[in-house]
């Protein structure tokens, strides 16, 4: 049986992907009532790195180290691009909130600067992007110390060989450990390892180990898999035991660093009084003078909700955001127009790896400097709806290794936009 109901807020944010926990995250900062709808099960795949531009020019592959100074030319070179709406100072402050609202629910993460960071991958080459979690911090600075690497028998996803073949001629030397757990049975479960992590016993086991190391190993590099709570404090403890500096290496989905985000901003959000409706389906039904009337849907509940803006955070196509047919694609919730490659064949490239890389990737929402989606005369669909997020057209963000950043400014912009124009 459904239970129906009827509620308001000054705010809806329709999605739970980063972006929709970055506009919640802001609302509630700010005083609004906030309700969010979506499955924020996506997390589960999220590295934990957050990047701001990591390759500019797009064609040329080049890795940057002074982010800022690319977007200047981005902005320059494509005007349609999600950062061409915004300032570099909009972008830094996106990001200090984000890392001050995750540092107040106990997840640390590097403070945002002026450069990227080199983070060490699982395939042991080094990924560009902006913040990182502070238990990976210490594997952005290896220079000439000698590593030792760690993987657990039975985890899928994560070779510590590997890493260390992808290192190459790396200065100082590079060690690799097996550790074989006597609970593994074929197969570890990486949920199940992170938790053992948060034992005590577990953690003195695991140091005996490393241990062994001493004198030969300066730092220790693991899988991103130390602890689902307090994985800060658990690393600390470690390198207490060993006399070795520690750090996580991010590895395939899924994500443990992405669980800790998801639950990160589920209980912080609930302390802000954030009403949070899990796999709901949003229906926009009309305009009641300048509120909006939805209706969220799923197997237990329909509410009707009248919301004075909407944040619009539902994604691409894996979100539901997007939904292509034969020959079109479609926004889901408003029918608002998508910006997309004007016939079906343009959407991909023959070569997956192409250099130009595939038009579909651009397709999404237009916006104004507000972030306010475009109807087809050019013109804000709606006074209060905003856009944030992977959803917004022109940014190929595999490529550029955009997607936090401008899910970031975007969603923080938006929120702000509303706030100053209609409840200041």
């Amino acid at each position: 049986m459904k239970i129906n109901k009827n509620t308001d807020c000054d705010i809806l944010v329709i999605g739970a992907g980063l972006a929709g926990y970055i506009a919640a995250a802001r609302a509630a900062d700010l005083g609004l009532k906030t309700i969010q709808a979506g499955n924020s099960s996506a997390l589960f795949l999220a590295s934990g790195l957050f990047d701001l531009l990591g390759v500019f020019p797009i064609d040329s592959g080049k890795i940057l180290t002074h982010p800022y100074s690319a977007i200047k030319q981005l902005q320059s070179d494509q005007i349609y691009h999600p950062y061409s709406k915004t300032t570099p100072d909009q972008i830094k402050k996106g990001f200090q909130f984000l890392a001050s609202f995750l540092d107040s629910a106990e997840l640390k993460y590097s403070r945002p600067g002026a450069n990227n960071k080199q983070i060490l991958t699982s395939l042991g080459t080094f990924k560009p992007t902006y913040m990182v979690p502070e238990t990976f911090s210490k594997g952005c600075s290896l220079d000439e110390k000698n590593l030792l690497i760690v993987d657990f028998k039975g985890l899928r996803g994560f070779s510590a060989r590997q890493a260390a073949s992808g290192l190459g001629r790396k200065k100082g030397k590079i060690h690799t450990l097996t550790i074989d757990l006597p609970e593994n049975n074929g197969s570890l479960n990486p949920v199940h390892l992170a938790r053992s992590f948060e034992n005590q016993e577990f953690i003195q086991r695991l140091a005996d180990k490393l241990s062994m190391f001493s004198g030969k190993a300066d730092i220790v590099g693991l899988p991103a898999i130390c602890g689902i709570h307090n994985s800060l404090e658990i690393v600390k403890s470690l390198e207490k035991r060993i006399n070795m500096d520690v750090f996580e290496i991010p590895g395939m989905p899924p994500s443990i660093p992405g669980l800790r985000l998801k639950n990160t901003f589920e209980k912080k959000l609930s302390d802000l009084n954030v009403s949070f409706l899990s796999n709901a389906k949003i229906v926009f039904h009309a305009m009641e003078k300048d509120h909006f009337i939805l209706q969220a849907i799923n197997d237990n509940f329909e509410t009707r909700i009248k919301a004075r803006g909407v944040i619009l955070a539902s994604g691409r196509f894996p979100g539901g955001g997007l939904f292509a047919r034969r020959g079109i694609i479609l926004e889901t919730v408003f029918d608002l127009p998508v910006f997309q490659p004007k016939t079906r064949e343009m959407w991909h490239q023959l070569n997956f790896f192409d250099a130009k890389g595939h038009q579909i990737n651009q397709a999404g929402l237009e916006t104004d400097n507000r972030f306010r989606p475009l109807d087809k005369t050019g013109k804000p669909a709606f006074e209060n709806l905003y856009a944030a997020g992977s959803i917004i057209a022109h940014n190929d963000w595999t490529r550029l290794k955009s997607g936090t950043g401008v899910s970031c400014v975007s969603a923080y912009t938006a929120v702000n936009s509303f706030y100053k124009k209609h409840l200041r």
